[in-house]
């Protein structure tokens, strides 16, 4: 929580500038003393505003909220207020709704002195809150009141209504384990169990009465699922039989031969040749069945893994020949990533196991550990046109939303992991070269903080220099803060009453 106490000084040329709807007296230099208050909670963000307390008089409290879960004004839901004092003295309130979005403007007045504990209950069905304000110190006399401190003049005024008007947060600096890594280019590849071009094992052609139910582009099918049916040419069945033929006989030759060798009567190199023939005449004869089935439709052309079909090379009516592409289809359940990895910097990411990495329409940096993945190989080669080491990373595709051909920025992790002092890259804004930030050091007050920053890992920096654990820094709408810094008539309008 930050409490404040500071001279407001009305100067209606500024607040003219900003389009300022705050209500003033006639006085353009009337000082008053006052306190604000800026607190963090479970679901929203305290700023509030009230003058010095003094027993019998009435104060106007400017509560401004903030739901957390998009930084936008509370512009709903019921306020109660109780204040008790040290003293057991009992003071409350009721807002049934704000006075305007985002600000509740009760108006309370105390009977006793003392040091209150401010409590304020949200209920509402956009955000409910439970927030405890304590030392709200009520004063006997006017003569009792400190004297006030001078407002820090390099702070920069950024109100709430600016704030919930654009795409804004905070975010707290705070430690997370962060890691070296090597930069590369990247792409995202089908793995090769998971991507199968099916070829038709024989001449015929597609008749559509015979395919009712004809794939569809990017239509989902379970292995063995019949793709279309293709009605024979004349000699289709005898090249059929003959590769049955070919591996029947090559495996009675196979075994012929090793019953010889096992007499010592055949030599290892006759056996070699007989195993190698029968191995390769098998692998096309159980290609065969795995693709065909035999229908009174013709041969039945089936799908061999699970997956979504990505492409049709054929269409209803058209003749086939022996071994023409019909249909691709992709399981994207399981990708891999190829990171080109500088061979400059080869000899890091060869002992890395883990990468993140960026793709095209991907806000999120995305990890490889944390998407059940895994390096798998590193190439033996060296991409002599970019000189590059291509690194292979394995991983779940969530929701298949990840497409194979996607580009990626990869990072791979080099070294271990270290706790470091970071905040979201997001908060940074390059300013001449030098890495800067806004610090909200109030509600409606922020600072410039040029920083010494270090690694970078998942979208998140670490910070050398500049900023110390439990600050808030701006990681949305950082700019705007900026224009309001440089130029007030960049700023958004102002508008709450004070």
């Amino acid at each position: 929580m930050i409490i404040n106490s500071y001279k407001v000084l009305l100067v209606f040329l500024a607040f003219a500038i900003f389009g300022c709807s705050h209500e003033h007296t006639e006085n353009k230099e009337e000082t008053t003393s006052s306190i604000s208050v800026t607190q963090y909670n479970n679901s929203t963000e305290l700023f509030m505003e009230y003058p010095q307390l003094i027993t019998g008089t009435e104060a106007k409290f400017l509560i401004h909220l903030t739901d957390l879960k998009d930084f936008k004004a509370v512009i709903q839901g019921t306020l109660a207020i109780e204040l008790v004092n040290q003293f057991g003295n009992k003071i409350t309130a009721n807002e049934d709704k704000p006075a305007r979005a985002g600000i509740y403007i009760p108006v309370i007045k105390f009977d006793s002195p003392g040091n209150y504990t401010m409590t304020m209950t949200l209920s509402g069905s956009q955000v409910s809150d439970k927030i405890i304000v304590k030392d709200v110190i009520v004063y006997s006399s006017a003569a009792e009141v400190p004297k006030s401190e001078e407002e820090k003049s390099s702070l920069i005024s950024f109100l709430k209504e600016q704030q919930w008007k654009i795409d804004f947060a905070t975010e707290p600096v705070a430690k997370r384990k962060l890691r070296s890594s090597v930069p590369a280019t990247g792409e995202i590849i089908s793995k090769p169990e998971y991507y199968s071009k099916v070829v038709s094992p024989v001449a015929g052609i597609i008749l559509p009465k015979n395919n009712p139910n004809f794939p569809n582009l990017g239509s989902f099918v379970k292995k063995g699922t019949v793709l279309l049916n293709i009605s024979p040419s004349a000699d289709a069945s005898s090249n059929i039989q003959k590769i049955k033929s070919d591996y029947l006989l090559a495996k009675s030759e196979y075994e012929r031969v090793q019953n010889l060798f096992d007499r010592k009567a055949a030599a290892q190199k006759r056996l070699d040749e007989s195993k190698f023939d029968f191995e390769s005449k098998q692998a096309s004869y159980n290609s065969l069945i795995d693709q065909i089935k035999f229908t009174e439709n013709g041969y039945a052309i089936v799908s061999p893994i699970d997956g979504y079909i990505e492409n049709i090379s054929a269409n209803l009516g058209s003749q086939i020949t022996s071994g023409q592409e019909l249909v691709t289809i992709i399981n994207p359940s399981r990708l891999i990533l190829r990171a080109n990895v500088p061979a400059s910097k080869f000899e890091y990411a060869n002992n890395s196991k883990d990468a993140s990495f960026k793709i095209e329409g991907y806000k999120k940096e995305l990890r490889i550990s944390e998407l059940n993945g895994r390096k798998i190989s590193v190439s033996s080669s060296l991409n002599l046109e970019n000189r590059t080491v291509p690194v292979y990373f394995e991983f779940s595709n969530p929701q298949n939303k990840i497409k194979v051909g996607m580009y990626a920025e990869v990072f791979v992790k080099v070294g271990d992991s270290q706790e470091s002092v970071s905040i979201p890259e997001s908060a940074i804004i390059d300013e001449d070269g030098m890495h800067t930030v806004y610090v909200e050091v109030e509600g409606e007050a922020f600072e410039k903080r040029i920083l010494k920053t270090g690694i970078a890992d998942s979208g998140y920096i670490q910070v050398l220099e500049g900023l110390k654990e439990g600050e808030r820094v701006v990681t949305k709408g950082a700019y705007q803060v900026r224009l309001a810094a440089l130029s007030p008539e960049s700023a958004i309008g102002q508008g709450h009453v004070h």
